[in-house]
């Protein structure tokens, strides 16, 4: 059984195993229909936390060069576009200056598009060819590389030193956290901020929300965990800002020792709330654990009880995030017919491990199943709103997290 000897973060060695949940394939390692006699590789999920720095993270398992081809991308959600507008918004205006924005892990250039279209100069940074070449049609310079000190060292010699870096959704993916923040220094202004925006382990723990955890998001973060892993830097945490977006996230305001920005009082509040809430206790886990396990009896009995019953099922959503659970659930095609999903770039795959097909949302109104499973449920208000006709149709939507819930 893979385990983690050494916190990411902190460097602690006090680590306590809370739930492994067997062998997984990488989450959005999709197969296409030829391979499906083919066996999938597949490593071990384990759920580790420091007891320390609550730093909760699963051992690297991700193959070299996965990221080069990503089947994810945000513009596919309409949450996401409200989302990062807003964002880039407060960035220009508050942050940037007029100074160079760059967003590692930019992905098909949403936010860095927005940035654009407010007049600041902006610079990307991923290794996803498939995708950054959306980001470039949009006219973003894109840098297509994995980022590291290496990367950074690379940039700035054809850069100029950026009054802002941004990471959404990406620093959960690092294995090498401490590499990748000697980049960041390498890189940013003297004056300037580094915001992470990342889900947070204090929602992920309060909500049941194991299924964020695969072997992309190697860690989910606590402010805690941020505090330890700046100090090896002359780095601070002056800034956090709570986000509903994808169950509970945070954007974590960052800059050198002694900065420009005052430190605001919600950083000491929300190192309080984590000590309060037992983030650096093991009973915490091991209650977490027995809730995931409760839940996932009571999904898999739910979906039973509705198939002997000849109702019809499916699942609204192919997220990363879904696989984690399917497979640790064993919920196949023997109780899921398909997989809806407004991404095209999964159309005609098979979840990894599962291998239910993926199909256009379209098809939810001509095969209209009775239940929908929403695997995506950090978007469950915009997939039912969307999902209006269905719905009035006499279909039904279910609910897997925190527990499950019927939506008629």
């Amino acid at each position: 059984m893979t385990t983690i000897e050494q916190c990411r973060a902190c460097k602690s060695n006090n680590l306590f195993m809370c739930l492994p949940m067997g062998s997984h394939p990488p989450a959005n390692g999709f197969v296409r229909a030829d391979q499906l006699t083919q066996a999938q590789a597949s490593f071990p999920l384990n759920m580790h936390v420091c007891l320390d720095c609550a730093l909760i993270q699963v051992p690297d398992n991700v193959p070299a060069g996965f990221f080069r081809n990503y089947l994810y991308v945000p513009s596919a959600s309409e949450t996401m576009h409200a989302h990062f507008s807003s964002f880039a918004a407060k960035v220009v205006a508050q942050l940037s200056g007029g100074g160079l924005i760059v967003d590692i892990g930019c992905n098909d250039g949403l936010f860095l598009g927005a940035c654009k279209a407010l007049g600041a100069p902006v610079l990307g940074i991923d290794p996803a060819d498939n995708i950054t070449v959306r980001a470039k049609q949009k006219g973003i310079d894109v840098v297509s590389e994995y980022f590291g000190k290496a990367t950074a060292a690379s940039v700035a010699r054809t850069h100029r030193a950026p009054s802002v870096i941004v990471t959404t959704n990406t620093f959960n993916h690092i294995s090498d956290l401490h590499d990748f923040m000697a980049g960041v220094m390498l890189l940013l202004d003297s004056k300037g901020a580094f915001v992470v925006e990342v889900p947070t382990a204090i929602d992920l723990i309060a909500n049941n929300e194991f299924d964020t955890i695969y072997h992309e998001h190697v860690s989910e973060f606590s402010v805690k965990s941020f505090v330890d892993l700046y100090r090896f830097f002359d780095m601070e945490v002056f800034d956090i800002e709570a986000l509903p977006i994808h169950g509970g996230s945070m954007r974590v305001y960052g800059q050198r020792c002694g900065g420009p920005r005052p430190a605001q009082s919600i950083v000491r509040e929300w190192l309080e709330r984590e000590r309060r809430d037992g983030l650096f206790l093991r009973g915490t886990y091991e209650a977490f654990r027995d809730r995931v396990h409760r839940t996932r009896n009571e999904l898999v009995r739910l979906l039973r009880e509705l198939k002997f019953q000849g109702k019809r099922l499916a699942g609204y959503g192919a997220p990363a995030k879904g696989n984690t659970l399917l497979n640790f659930y064993g919920i196949g095609p023997d109780l899921l017919d398909f997989l809806a999903d407004r991404n095209e770039l999964k159309h005609g795959l098979y979840s990894p491990g599962m291998l239910i097909p993926v199909v256009p949302t379209s098809c939810i109104l001509k095969k209209q199943p009775d239940y929908l499973l929403i695997l995506a449920w950090n978007f469950a208000d915009e997939i039912i709103a969307q999902q209006d006709a269905y719905r009035r149709g006499g279909g039904k939507f279910i609910i897997p997290i925190p527990e499950p819930a019927i939506i008629e």
